[in-house]
């Protein structure tokens, strides 16, 4: 069994490697053109083709994509530590893969009726809790070519908002596998991204400042720096920051020391996509009655809104600010008084219509 698997890994995970590397750079978004056959498999954000027959993805949302013809599907995983995978058939929600360093053989599906069903896998959890490797589906499956993607694609970046830490925490003091209470799928980010039709991929890590970020954002695989991330293979339309949260955690950083990384970090995007929306976002974390007398939130919104206003007075048009309310106690709470999943769908609403209004979609 184990001799099939690699085999069949080699063919499939190989070709899917082979297609993301030739891609044509000529043709829209960087898919190939109408011509080039898509592979059976279909890799969806920040993917390590070192080794091209097991891929290794980290970052959050990193998706695996593909159709089966059959009643289940098994996957083979290789993880390094505590992380979890939706598990999404035929465009509905169909459960969860935990993985354990321990095993590598994992059911994602059984029990579904005949014909073509479309897979898709996405990483709940964020890249400080391990990398994972891709090492095929079980043998002898009819795999076919994954749907094109929807033209639009959307860039998240940030912390532990972004990252969806926490959302399904019962309240502030979550206790055991914090990991297991993480679910970037339910983020604001993610349903914003599903709402408007577009692909997304998200570069978050928790606890992490807008300075911390600026380096981790060129790594393919987060913890690795001498990982470095091809940009040419994925182009967004927008691209959404979350940070500074964290730049507050030990009082105000001061006007100078916060601006001067966050428009660093803001004129390296640009640099890198020329064409992109970026929105300079802020909350819902901060508020100015904790700590008493700090005013987090009325100076991280005039240092953000600076570097906006500065970027606009340059001539950069494509640049905006969008603020989420503080959250509200009534609406639950995460761990670490993090964003609920209400919390969440509040502001994936409202980064969806504020995309809708920028982008006219």
């Amino acid at each position: 069994m184990r001799t099939k698997l690699r085999a069949w890994g080699r063919r499939a995970v190989g070709a899917a490697a082979a297609w993301l590397l030739a891609a044509c750079p000529h043709a829209p978004d960087g898919l190939p053109s109408a011509a080039a056959p898509l592979p059976p498999v279909r890799f969806v954000g920040r993917f390590d083709l070192t080794d091209a027959e097991h891929p290794r993805f980290a970052w959050s949302a990193s998706t695996i994509q593909t159709r089966f013809t059959g009643k289940g599907l098994h996957v083979h995983l290789r993880g390094t530590g505590y992380d979890e995978l939706q598990v999404v058939v035929d465009g509905t929600p169909a459960g969860v893969i935990a993985l354990n360093p321990s095993r590598e053989d994992y059911e994602v599906v059984s029990g579904l009726g005949d014909g073509t069903h479309e897979l898709l896998l996405s990483k709940r959890t964020e890249a400080r809790t391990g990398e994972v490797q891709f090492l095929g589906f079980e043998p002898g499956v009819a795999l076919a070519p994954p749907v094109r993607a929807a033209g639009r694609r959307i860039e998240l970046v940030g912390d532990s908002i972004t990252a969806g830490y926490g959302a399904e925490g019962a309240g502030p003091r979550c206790t055991g596998n914090l990991a297991a209470l993480e679910n970037e799928f339910l983020s604001y980010g993610a349903l914003a991204a599903r709402s408007v039709g577009a692909e997304h991929v998200t570069v978050a890590w928790s606890g992490r400042t807008t300075e911390e970020m600026n380096d981790l954002y060129d790594r393919t695989l987060p913890a690795q720096p001498a990982s470095r991330w091809d940009f040419t293979k994925w182009t967004p339309d927008a691209i959404v920051v979350n940070l500074g949260t964290n730049d507050f955690n030990r009082g105000d950083p001061g006007q100078t020391t916060f601006t001067r990384p966050y428009l660093a970090f803001v004129q390296k995007l640009r640099a890198l996509y020329p064409r992109a929306l970026i929105v300079c976002t802020l909350g819902p974390m901060l508020t100015d009655s904790y700590p008493a007398g700090a005013h987090s939130l009325t100076r991280a919104r005039g240092y953000i809104t600076q570097v906006v206003t500065q970027l606009r007075a340059a001539g950069d048009s494509r640049v905006s600010f969008l603020e989420f309310p503080s959250q509200d106690v009534a609406n639950g709470l995460g761990c670490d008084y993090h964003p609920s999943l209400k919390t969440h769908r509040l502001m994936g609403e409202q980064l969806a219509g504020a995309l809708r209004a920028q982008l006219g979609w």
